[in-house]
């Protein structure tokens, strides 16, 4: 039942419904990390976690679903694997470096940080985050792009994302406890 809606609703509301879920999954990663990695029970972040939502609602799920447009679009939108590995080549090569490094900067900005503690993040932890992101993503790309029909794509990669989304909300808060 909940997945016939859902799917409704992607049909009727593509753009909101992307957008919502990622903020969801987004909101869910901060959690698990404030609550089972960093084990801050009762010290929770609400503050973080709603910068979290706010940046899957209206930064990160927008975004997305219109470089899957984009990429259908340059790319091509067949299923096989010359499509997908041009896809994963576009968006692991060039997508993922300037996403992860912007999603650090508007992360910092939202806290308060200055630019300067933002380069200084960035240049400790950039390359670290860019290797755990090729790991994870581009298998998981790789199978988004060569089997998973587009309108099904951001739902693929927002289930990848609640493990990635987890790891980045630690990793991109961790210096600013």
């Amino acid at each position: 039942m909940l997945i016939r809606w859902y799917l409704r609703q992607l049909n009727t509301r593509p753009l909101l419904t992307g957008a919502c879920s990622t903020g969801f999954l987004m909101c869910t990663g901060d959690v698990i990390a404030q609550q089972v990695i960093e084990k801050r029970r009762e010290k929770h972040d609400l503050v973080r976690t709603a910068r979290m939502t706010g940046m899957g609602l209206f930064f990160v799920g927008p975004l997305l679903r219109t470089w899957f447009l984009t990429l259908d679009k340059v790319a091509g939108s067949q299923m096989v694997w010359s499509v997908a590995l041009k896809k994963l080549i576009l968006d692991q090569g060039c997508f993922a470096p300037c996403f992860l490094a912007t999603f650090i900067t508007v992360n910092n900005s939202l806290q308060g940080q200055t630019l300067n503690d933002t380069a200084n993040l960035l240049r400790s932890s950039y390359g670290s985050i860019m290797l755990t992101n090729w790991g994870l993503w581009v298998p998981a790309q790789i199978l988004n792009f060569s089997v998973i029909p587009l309108h099904h794509r951001l739902l693929f990669a927002n289930c990848v994302a609640l493990l990635w989304n987890t790891y980045l909300a630690h990793k991109a808060n961790s210096q600013h406890k």
